[in-house]
C-alpha cells in the first residue's frame, strides 16, 4: 500500500484485507454472515449463539495473543532499543516510538485478558457475560488509543527514520521478515503494514462474529447489547480507517512544507483534513489548511492559526457573475474565497463544519466525513465559548478574551485579561462591551480602579458604581466613558480630603446643581456648579453655625450676598471674594437693630464700617432674623434634580423593560438590604406597610398590554370611589417595593433628600427649600406614576374626561404615600425652626398642669353652662377629683393622634373630629344642638390642647399649612388651624408661663 496516495476508503463494511502472515495465525475465521437486521420471531437460542461464538473467540484471541507477542519481541523492542540509542534522534520521535510500545503492550495485556476470560467461561458464556459486549467501549477506547499513537509515529515520518537506523540489524535478520512474509527491499512499508494490518483484521473479526450473534434476533432489551458493540466495532473500523488515509495526508503535507512553516505548524498529533491545493480555492492569494484542531492561513511566508471554535463561514450571494463564494470569518478578520465550482464549494463548506462541529463537540464521531455531501449535513452553533488573543485589534490588543462569540467577534458573557493587570468581565454585543460589565484597571502601586458599570457600544453608559485605589467611591451614571448626570463621588478617607459630592455631572466634571460635604472644612455646599467649580446661586452651612448665600464664581462668592450668624445675626450686601465684605451692606441683630452703610473687612475677623447705627421700628418683631430662610436665589425646585428624572424618563421611553431597569435605575440597589433596614427605623411606624419588607411588588410596563388583573377588575357599582381606592392601592405598594421603578425612584429620591438635608449640617434655615423639594417630587410623581398603571385605573383616573380626575392630584394621591418617608428629616427642620417658639409653649403646658380640670377651666373663662357636670351625680368632694379624669375626655385622645401620622390631610382630619368632639360634649350638656362661638371656641380649646400636651405643635401646624392641599385652603380647614394658632400662641404667653397659680 502506498502511504504517500492514501485512498478514500468506503464506509460500507471493510471486508478482511489480504495477508502473508503466517499460517498459524490465521485461524478459521466465521463464515461469512448477511449484514440483515430484520428481526425475525424465531431462532435459535442467545446464550447457544454466545457459547459457540465464545469458542470461536477463544482460538482467535490466542491467536492474536501470540501473534501480537511475536511482533512485540521480533520487531517492536529492535526498533526501540535501536532508538534508545540514538542520541541524535529528535525527542518527538523517541517519545512517539516509546508511546507505540507502551499501547501494543497494553493490547497485548487486554488480549490475554480476553483469553482468561473465556476460557474461565467456556461453557456458560451468555451474552450479558461475553467481554464483547460487556466491555465493547473499552475496548474500543483501547484501539484508538493504539492507533493514535500508530499515526502519530506515521506522521512523524518515523518509519523511514527508523528503517534507516535498523537496517543493518535486518540485513543479519532477514528470517524475521520472511516469518511474516515482508518485503526487506522496502523495509519502511514493510514495518508499517505489520504493525497495523492484523489489528485491522482483528477488528472486522470482532464485527464478524458480531454480526452472526445479531443474525435472526428479535429487537428486546435482552439483545440490545449486541446490537450496540456491532455498532460500536463497525464505527471503530470506519475510523480506523480514515485515520490512517489521514495520517498519510498529513505526513505528506509536512513534508512538503518548508521548515519555517513546519516549525510553526507541527504537532505530532495534529492532522489535515483539507488543503485548498487539493481542492482550490482563489481569492486574497491565501492557502488555506484544514486541521483537525484549528484553520491556518498562509500568506507567502507567514501563517495565521485560528482555533477551530473560533472559525465562521457563510456563502454570499452573487448573482451577478454567477460565483460561489466563501467567506471565512475569524476574530479581526474575513477571507473571501472564490470556489471553482459548486461542488468545491459543498465540500469546503461541509469539511469545515464537519471539523469544527467535532472539535466543538470534543470527540471524534463516525464518519468523519464522505457519507453525505450535502451542505445540510452538519449544523454548527453560531454561539460558541472560546479563547483568544487579540494582536490587531487596537481597543483589545494582547487582550487574552475568554468567552461566548458570534461570527467572529465576542458576544454574551466573556472575561478579557491584558499583560498589564486590567481585565473586564461582562456581557459583549458585536465584539464590544455592551450590557453590564466590570473593569479592573491598576490605578496606582499595588492598588486597583474597579468600575462596576452598565456599557453601550464599547463606553460606560449607564449606571455604574467605580470604586478607586485611592479609597474614592462614585455611584451614579455614565455617558462615553465619563461620569455624566447624577452621581455620588464620595472620599469616606478620615485621613486626609473626605468629602461627599452628590449632584449632576457633565464631561467627567461637577457641572449644575449638587451638595457637597468637607468634613475637614465642616461646612456644606448646596447650589450650582460649573466645570468642578461653585459657579452660580449656592448656599453654605458650616457646622459652626455660620451660613451664607449668594452667588459663587471660582469657588468664591461675589456680589450681592447673605451671611447669618450662629446667633442670629444677618449682614445683607456685597462680597468682593470669599466673605470679604467690600462696599454697601446692612448688618441686622437678633434683637432687631441694624447698622447700614458701607462694610470693608472679612466677616468673622472684626468688621470695619462707616455707617449708620439704628434701633428697629415699632411693628418689626425682633425674632425677625431668626427665622429667615435661605434659598430665594437658588435653583428652582422642580430643576434641581433633574438628572435623576431624566433617566427615569430614558426608562420609559425605552418600554420599562424590567431587565433593563438596573441600567437606568440601579441606584441603591447594591445595598438594598442595608437600605431597608435604614429605612425601617426612620419611617413613622404607623405608616410603616408590611408587605415593603416582603417579596417586590411586580409592575406593568408602559405600554401596558395587558388590562388589569382580576383582583383589580371594578365593577360598574363600585364607582369612582372603587377606581380612586384602587389607584392609591396600586401606588402604595409600587412606592413600598424596593424592585418597582417607581419605589426605586422614590428611594433614590430619599436618600438625596437626606444627605442635602440632614447631619450635622442641618440647618432650620434651609425648611423652604427642603418642603418645596418635596412638594415639587410628588407632582412629579402623579405624572410619571401614569405609565405604569393598568389601563382601566389610567383611563379613569387621568383622562380629562373622566369626572374622578378633577378630585385627584399630587397633594391627594402621592403625597400621604410618600411623606412619611421624608418625615423625619423634613419634621426635625419644622422643629428646629419652631424650637423658641415650641420651648415657651411646652413652658407653658407645664405651668398649667399644675391646675385641675375644673380650676383650669375657669382660669381660662370657660362659661360654666359648658362644663360637663351635669351628668354627674356626685358630692362636693368628690367633684374635683374625679371631673379632672374625664372633663373634654373624648376631645383629647382626639387630637392626640395628631401627631400619630404624617399626612397633612389625615391631621386635618384630627382636628376636625377634635372640634366635632368639643361641640357633642358641650351640646350633651346644654341638652340642645350648640354651635360654638369663637368666644367660646378658644378657650375650649386652650384647655383641650393644654391637656392632650402635644410636643412640637407649632412643628405640626407649620408644616399642616404648608403641605395640605391648596385647593382645601380656607374654609372650615382654615378656620380650625387659625383658632389653634391662638391656642398655641395664647399658651406661650408669659402671663400663662409665669402667673401665680390659683390655690
Amino acid at each position: 500500500m502506498d502511504q504517500s496516495c492514501p485512498v478514500q476508503r468506503a464506509d460500507s463494511d471493510v471486508l478482511p484485507q489480504k495477508s502473508s502472515f503466517p499460517v498459524n495465525w490465521m485461524t478459521p475465521c466465521s463464515k461469512s454472515v448477511s449484514s440483515s437486521r430484520q428481526a425475525v420471531n424465531l431462532g435459535p437460542d442467545v446464550k447457544e449463539k454466545c457459547q459457540r461464538e465464545a469458542a470461536y473467540l477463544f482460538k482467535l484471541e490466542q491467536s492474536f495473543k501470540d501473534l501480537l507477542s511475536d511482533i512485540k519481541t521480533e520487531i517492536l523492542q529492535p526498533l526501540v532499543k535501536a532508538e534508545a540509542s540514538d542520541l541524535k534522534s529528535r525527542p518527538q520521535l523517541k517519545e512517539s516510538l516509546f508511546a507505540l510500545e507502551e499501547s501494543l503492550e497494553a493490547l497485548c495485556n487486554q488480549t490475554e485478558d480476553n483469553c482468561s476470560h473465556l476460557s474461565e467461561r467456556f461453557n456458560t458464556s451468555t451474552h450479558k457475560e461475553l467481554y464483547l459486549l460487556k466491555n465493547a467501549q473499552q475496548l474500543k477506547e483501547m484501539y484508538i488509543m493504539y492507533f493514535m499513537a500508530f499515526t502519530n509515529y506515521v506522521v512523524l515520518s518515523g518509519f523511514e527514520h527508523i528503517a534507516k537506523q535498523t537496517s543493518d540489524y535486518w540485513k543479519k535478520n532477514r528470517k524475521t521478515l520472511k516469518y511474516f512474509h515482508l518485503d526487506s527491499a522496502s523495509l519502511p512499508m514493510s514495518l508499517h503494514r505489520i504493525l497495523h494490518e492484523p489489528v485491522c483484521l482483528q477488528i472486522q473479526k470482532y464485527v464478524n462474529v458480531l454480526r452472526k450473534l445479531s443474525r435472526g434476533l428479535v429487537k428486546n432489551p435482552e439483545t440490545k447489547p449486541i446490537t450496540d458493540a456491532l455498532a460500536t466495532f463497525i464505527d471503530l473500523n470506519k475510523w480506523i480507517q480514515q485515520t490512517l488515509d489521514v495520517a498519510s495526508l498529513t505526513k505528506a503535507l509536512w513534508n512538503s512544507l518548508g521548515s519555517k512553516l513546519t516549525d510553526l505548524l507541527f504537532r505530532p498529533e495534529r492532522r489535515l483534513r483539507e488543503d485548498s491545493n487539493n481542492i482550490p480555492a482563489s481569492g486574497c492569494e491565501v492557502r488555506l489548511l484544514l486541521f483537525d484542531d484549528s484553520l491556518v492561513v498562509i500568506q507567502g511566508s507567514e501563517a495565521s492559526s485560528y482555533k477551530l471554535n473560533t472559525v465562521w463561514m457563510e456563502r454570499l450571494a452573487d448573482t451577478t457573475s454567477e460565483r460561489n463564494l466563501l467567506k471565512i470569518i475569524v476574530p479581526e478578520e474575513e477571507f473571501v474565497f472564490n470556489m471553482q465550482d459548486s461542488k468545491s464549494m459543498m465540500l469546503w463548506v461541509w469539511k469545515l463544519s464537519q471539523a469544527i462541529r467535532q472539535f466543538l463537540d470534543g470527540k471524534l464521531d463516525f464518519p468523519l466525513w464522505g457519507e453525505s455531501r450535502t451542505e445540510n449535513s452538519c449544523n454548527v452553533p453560531a454561539c460558541r465559548f472560546a479563547a483568544y488573543i487579540f494582536v490587531n485589534n487596537p481597543r483589545f490588543k494582547e487582550g487574552i478574551y475568554e468567552g461566548d462569540w458570534y461570527n467572529g467577534k465576542p458576544q454574551g458573557s466573556g472575561i478579557m485579561k491584558w499583560p498589564c493587570g486590567r481585565n473586564y468581565a461582562g456581557q459583549y454585543e458585536g465584539g464590544l462591551e455592551q450590557g453590564f460589565g466590570v473593569y479592573v484597571t491598576p490605578g496606582g502601586p499595588e492598588s486597583f480602579d474597579c468600575y462596576k458599570c452598565h456599557w453601550k457600544m464599547g463606553k460606560m453608559h449607564g449606571y455604574g458604581i467605580c470604586e478607586y485605589g485611592n479609597g474614592m467611591v462614585y455611584k451614579g451614571y455614565f455617558q462615553d466613558n465619563q461620569r455624566h448626570g447624577f452621581g455620588i463621588l464620595h472620599n469616606p478617607c478620615l485621613k486626609k480630603q473626605a468629602f461627599k459630592y452628590m449632584g449632576h455631572w457633565e464631561n467627567d466634571k461637577k457641572t449644575g446643581y449638587g451638595v457637597l460635604d468637607d468634613p475637614e472644612r465642616g461646612e456644606r455646599y448646596i447650589g450650582s456648579w460649573l466645570e468642578d467649580c461653585r459657579h452660580g446661586s449656592g448656599i453654605v452651612i458650616t457646622q459652626s453655625g455660620v451660613s451664607y448665600e449668594g452667588n459663587f464664581q471660582n469657588n468664591k462668592i461675589i456680589g450681592p450676598g447673605t451671611i447669618l450668624s450662629e446667633d442670629d445675626s444677618v449682614y445683607e450686601g456685597e462680597f468682593t471674594e470669599d466673605l470679604v465684605l467690600t462696599g454697601k451692606g446692612k448688618l441686622t441683630f437678633s434683637n432687631g437693630y441694624f447698622i447700614e452703610g458701607l462694610f470693608s473687612s472679612k466677616w468673622g475677623s472684626g468688621l470695619k464700617t462707616n455707617g449708620v447705627f439704628s434701633k428697629p421700628p415699632d411693628e418689626l418683631e425682633p425674632s425677625i432674623t431668626s427665622k429667615l430662610q435661605l434659598g430665594s436665589h437658588l435653583i428652582a425646585a422642580n430643576d434641581r434634580w433633574q438628572g435623576i428624572y431624566d433617566q427615569f424618563w430614558e426608562f420609559i421611553k425605552s418600554g420599562s423593560d424590567e431587565s433593563s431597569m438596573e441600567s437606568f435605575l440601579g441606584f441603591y440597589s447594591e445595598n438594598g438590604k442595608e437600605y431597608r433596614k435604614n429605612l425601617k427605623n426612620r419611617v413613622m411606624v404607623t405608616e410603616v406597610d408590611t408587605t415593603f419588607f416582603k417579596s417586590p411588588e411586580k409592575f406593568l410596563p408602559c405600554d401596558r398590554p395587558n388590562d388589569a388583573t382580576s383582583s383589580e377588575k371594578i365593577t360598574q357599582n363600585q364607582g369612582n370611589l372603587a377606581k380612586l381606592n384602587q389607584l392609591k392601592e396600586y401606588l402604595k405598594k409600587a412606592f413600598q417595593s424596593y424592585r418597582h421603578p417607581l419605589g426605586k425612584l422614590l428611594q433614590t429620591l430619599i436618600l438625596v433628600f437626606q444627605d442635602t438635608f440632614s447631619g450635622i449640617c442641618m440647618c432650620k434655615r434651609l425648611l423652604s427649600i427642603a418642603q418645596q423639594e418635596v412638594v415639587s417630587h410628588a407632582n412629579k410623581l402623579f405624572e410619571l406614576a401614569r405609565y405604569f398603571l393598568p389601563k382601566a385605573i389610567e383611563k379613569e383616573c387621568y383622562s380629562a374626561e373622566s369626572k374622578i380626575s378633577e378630585e385627584l392630584n399630587a397633594y391627594t394621591v402621592v403625597l400621604p404615600l410618600i411623606l412619611p418617608r421624608f418625615y423625619p428629616d423634613l419634621f426635625m427642620l419644622y422643629m428646629l425652626y419652631h424650637e423658641d417658639e415650641d420651648s415657651r409653649y411646652w413652658k407653658g403646658i407645664l405651668h398649667l398642669e399644675y391646675l385641675s380640670d375644673t380650676k383650669l377651666l375657669e382660669f381660662l373663662e370657660v362659661q360654666k353652662n359648658l362644663w360637663p357636670l351635669q351628668d354627674l351625680h356626685l358630692t362636693n368632694n368628690q367633684r374635683i377629683s374625679i371631673v379632672k379624669d374625664v372633663c373634654f375626655t373624648s376631645a383629647i385622645l382626639c387630637f392626640q393622634k395628631i401627631s400619630s401620622t404624617a399626612d397633612p390631610q389625615d391631621k386635618l382630619d384630627t382636628i376636625m373630629k377634635t372640634y366635632q368632639e368639643v361641640e357633642k360634649t358641650v351640646t350633651r350638656v346644654l341638652n340642645r344642638e350648640y354651635k360654638l362661638p369663637m368666644d367660646d371656641l378658644l378657650p375650649l380649646l386652650v384647655y383641650v390642647v393644654s391637656r392632650a400636651k402635644i410636643q412640637h405643635l407649632g412643628a405640626e401646624l407649620h408644616l399642616i399649612r404648608d403641605m395640605m392641599d391648596p385647593s382645601t385652603v380656607g374654609g372650615m380647614n382654615d378656620f380650625l388651624l387659625t383658632a389653634l394658632d391662638s391656642c398655641y400662641q395664647h399658651i406661650q404667653k408669659e402671663e400663662i408661663r409665669t402667673s401665680i397659680l390659683p390655690e
